[in-house]
């Protein structure tokens, strides 16, 4: 079955944009976890807007499932991943200007020139190590020279289109994107932007192991509970999925 995955950094960012200590990250990580979601992401990044070090540490101790750490290619956060020992870090870009979708691509410069330097240290320590990039054939071949044991595409193209073409065309681009990777023997993850209209699509596409819902799920749990906004996604992702 396809992993659904919840990124708790929305949760960190009402926390910190309304002063609410209600808005308790790792408290919706536990609760996502008892209804039914199989890991947790989270965005370490420079603790300003979202997540700090320690909502990452008591999630860590606390958490019962998959924890995936996002964090830049760069000091102090290396250092601070290392130390946590998540199951898995993804190595994601920021743009620190904004308050929502803050983690960018990769580019071509720290897929090639950053990351064969820092990947050995994680894998010592037997965390895994994704990249997230866009779905494309031309990072694909850039990727296929690092020694990384997953992908996760950025799927915002898609789930932010402006009309349905240009998102049947974007969704066309994560499945062949997600082909190359799995030929690659790259486990493959997706993060942007979804919502339970895009699970039928992304769910159906065989090689696709995990999809990360954040903001989506933060606000059906507002309305019907954190318990139902889960089960309701893995509903979806089960009545689709392809083996």
């Amino acid at each position: 079955m396809k992993r659904l995955t919840i990124d708790i950094d929305s949760v960190a960012q009402m926390r910190n944009l309304f002063n609410e200590p209600e808005f308790n990250p790792s408290r919706f990580a536990i609760l996502g976890e008892v209804g039914g979601a199989h890991g947790i992401a989270a965005i370490l990044g420079d603790g300003k807007k979202g997540l700090l070090e320690r909502d990452i540490k008591l999630i860590k101790e606390t958490h019962i499932s998959y924890l995936n750490l996002h964090i830049p290619a760069k000091d102090p956060q290396i250092k601070t991943a290392l130390s946590l020992s998540p199951n898995m870090v993804t190595f994601v870009d920021f743009n620190p200007s904004e308050l929502h979708n803050r983690i960018l691509p990769l580019s071509a410069n720290i897929i090639s020139g950053i990351l064969p330097d820092i990947l050995p240290d994680f894998q010592a320590n037997n965390i895994s190590v994704s990249a997230f990039v866009s779905p494309e054939i031309s990072v694909l071949k850039q990727l296929s020279k690092v020694e990384i044991d997953y992908v996760e595409f950025d799927c915002s193209r898609y789930t932010l289109a402006d009309d349905s073409n240009d998102e049947l065309v974007e969704l066309d681009n994560i499945r062949s994107a997600i082909l190359g990777a799995a030929k690659l023997g790259l486990g493959v993850n997706c993060y942007g932007g979804i919502s339970y209209g895009h699970l039928p699509a992304l769910a159906s596409i065989p090689q696709l192991e995990d999809i990360t819902m954040g903001l989506s799920i933060l606000k059906r749990s507002i309305e019907v509970g954190v318990n139902q906004a889960i089960q309701e996604a893995l509903h979806q992702i089960i009545a689709f999925q392809k083996e």
